[in-house]
């Protein structure tokens, strides 16, 4: 029963999180992840290893000024990902409600437009 054991502080690293988004908040489950999304912010949230989590953040599509088609912006912290304890999920709960209320560097590099 260990493996349940991270499910309990989870929730709580988690429970900040909707208290400050609310009803805007939406969370989409998929294969190897979950999308989490507000106001046209998402950060797509992957299991990378046995102990790592991995988040790219995406903001809204804006006009590339090039190509003139709408491209989104994908951040990502500096380092490799979200140790999977307590503490490194909520250090993620952290960042991606930073992203969600608009900031983006230094604390993110931009890794491409999507």
């Amino acid at each position: 029963m260990a493996h349940l054991a991270p499910a309990h502080w989870l929730a709580e690293a988690l429970a900040p999180f909707d208290a400050t988004f609310g009803a805007g908040l939406r969370c989409t489950r998929f294969a190897s992840g979950a999308r989490w999304s507000y106001e046209g912010h998402s950060a797509i949230v992957e299991l990378s290893a046995p102990d790592r989590i991995t988040a790219r953040f995406v903001a809204p599509p804006s006009l590339d000024a090039i190509s003139g088609l709408p491209a989104a912006p994908v951040y990502m912290r500096e380092g490799s990902g979200y140790a999977l304890t307590r503490a490194g999920c909520e250090q993620m709960v952290a960042d991606m409600t930073a992203f969600f209320s608009g900031t983006r560097e230094p604390q993110f590099r931009f890794i491409a437009a999507g």
